[in-house]
């Protein structure tokens, strides 16, 4: 053999040597390129599966929230209690000789540690001029739940205050007393009473004669 056929063919072996060392390396890192997207879990799923699973519900927690500042505005301006107008047997049986106090429509009563308030409007819209010459005013009562010897309950509130509000004119009005606290410290209170409470004897109209 020639010396440039001996060298050719020691170029095609080298060629060919070459060729199957690439397509080996090649086949080699598509394997390791399998295998690692087979076993690597998924960093962005898990990361937003856990960020999901682990935030609070929003709607939940507003829920609380709201709960909790009724609660602590419920707290700081008292508590409400039911309210009714006392009436004209029991008005007759304190000794209540004026007009009824049916004239009064009460729509709430909240009651503090210390004090309580009730406000409403007069029935029609207007207290009749019968009122004004009784100098009727409102009282409001506080009661305590009812308990032996008290079927009523007990008297918390100081009723016959100098600021009470006149029953008089279109309304609306708004009485506040203040409570015995030594009693209502001990007795919870149940319910308020407003009442029309006369201040002097039925002055009528002067004569003409």
């Amino acid at each position: 053999m020639s010396g440039s056929g001996y060298g050719g063919a020691r170029r095609e072996r080298g060629v060919v040597q070459i060729l199957a060392g690439v397509v080996l390396v090649g086949f080699l890192a598509g394997c390791g390129s399998s295998a690692t997207s087979a076993h690597a879990p998924s960093t962005t799923g898990t990361q937003t599966s856990s960020a999901t699973s682990q935030r609070p519900s929003t709607a939940a927690t507003d829920r609380a929230v709201g709960a909790t500042s009724a609660a602590a505005t419920t707290g700081t301006g008292g508590h409400a209690l039911p309210v009714t107008v006392q009436s004209d047997a029991a008005m007759r049986a304190a000794g209540n000789q004026g007009p009824s106090s049916s004239i009064l429509v009460p729509s709430s009563c909240t009651v503090s540690s210390s004090s309580a308030t009730a406000t409403g409007t007069f029935s029609g819209g207007l207290a009749p001029v019968d009122y004004a010459r009784y100098g009727d005013v409102i009282d409001l009562y506080v009661f305590s739940a009812p308990q032996s010897g008290y079927l009523e309950g007990i008297q918390l509130a100081r009723p016959f205050t100098p600021s009470a509000p006149s029953v008089a004119g279109k309304g609306p009005w708004s009485v506040t007393v203040p409570l015995d606290t030594q009693l209502s410290n001990a007795d919870q209170p149940v319910r308020c009473v407003v009442a029309a409470q006369p201040t002097h004897d039925f002055e009528g109209a002067p004569s003409a004669y």
